[in-house]
């Protein structure tokens, strides 16, 4: 642990660099009171803190005060250090929010209990610290799997509900066009009935792959359950969104990858906000066109009537 010393007198600075040197410990030495503050400025600095209360410039307690006012997620731990015997030095130093008080001149062994006491706190405050980054991680990331299909990394249907609220409420409101392609891999129970789970599984990865390859960085691709995928594209119009479906139906035709040489395609549904058209609406008219893809032979687009 490295411990920062501001003291201006010559003989008690370097006594207090050699017992603290000789106890283990790493020092970073300033002067003075504006010598300290620039240490402590700086973005990796000592964390605990031996003050003398009178030296040239800022003394012990403003520099303990501005600490306090600036004070991070991993606070400072300060000892002031002084000659001045009285009752009132102790509770101004103390209010100022220094953690701890030894009078000069300082009993070595005394010195050292509470240097160590000061860092068994800073070591507590440390090891919480990184249980709450830990934690913080933890979180997100459980947040990032509730909002993720697990299998192909895309957003799931829970996701998807919240996005496509905002983003129909605010094409409704900047009267902004918003699409919705509702899409199915056909004959997909074959790859699994032939080639196994697994393989039926790398296919939707792989097609997932090939969408997030076509579409824009504000589209919003979503798996909604087995082999049934959504597209929300705001800011386009049917013309755009059928014409991206078109793009994706014919890549996957192409190159089927795992799935090969099965015959296994996919069919897309697309329909257009309508003004003031309620968010089950448009899924259903997007679906409603899919299943008419369906219908007419599979493996091509059909976009809803308005």
């Amino acid at each position: 642990m490295n411990i920062l010393i501001a003291e201006d007198d010559t003989p008690t600075r370097q006594l207090l660099q050699s017992l603290l040197v000789k106890w283990g410990y790493n020092v970073t030495v300033a002067r003075d009171g504006d010598e300290a503050w620039r240490i402590l400025c700086e973005p990796k600095h000592p964390r605990l803190l031996i003050l003398d209360w009178m030296m040239p410039g800022l003394d012990g307690p403003e520099i303990v005060r501005r600490l306090r006012e600036k004070e991070d997620g991993d606070p400072h731990y300060t000892i002031i250090v002084t000659s001045v015997h009285n009752e009132n030095a102790v509770i101004e130093a103390l209010a100022a929010g220094a953690d701890d008080f030894i009078a000069k001149p300082f009993n070595p062994s005394e010195l050292q209990a509470r240097v160590a006491v000061g860092r068994r706190i800073k070591d507590l405050q440390q090891t919480l610290l990184d249980k709450l980054v830990k934690l913080e991680d933890a979180t997100a990331t459980i947040t990032q799997l509730a909002r993720t299909d697990e299998l192909t990394g895309l957003h799931n249907r829970r996701s998807f509900q919240q996005i496509f609220t905002l983003a129909r409420n605010a094409a409704l409101r900047h009267n902004h066009p918003l699409s919705l392609i509702s899409i199915d891999l056909d004959h997909f129970k074959v790859v699994n009935d032939t080639l196994g789970h697994s393989a039926g599984d790398l296919v939707l990865k792989e097609f997932s792959k090939l969408m997030q390859e076509q579409v824009r960085a504000e589209d919003i691709v979503v798996r909604q359950g087995g082999e049934e995928f959504l597209i929300l594209l705001p800011h386009a119009d049917s013309m755009a969104a059928t014409a991206l479906a078109e793009r994706i139906r014919t890549a996957f035709e192409q190159n089927p990858g795992s799935a090969a040489p099965l015959p296994v395609t996919a069919s897309f549904g697309v329909a257009q906000l309508q003004e003031g058209e309620e968010e089950e609406v448009l899924i259903q008219r997007a679906d409603t066109a899919l299943y008419r893809a369906k219908h007419e032979g599979r493996n091509r687009v059909v976009t809803a009537e308005i």
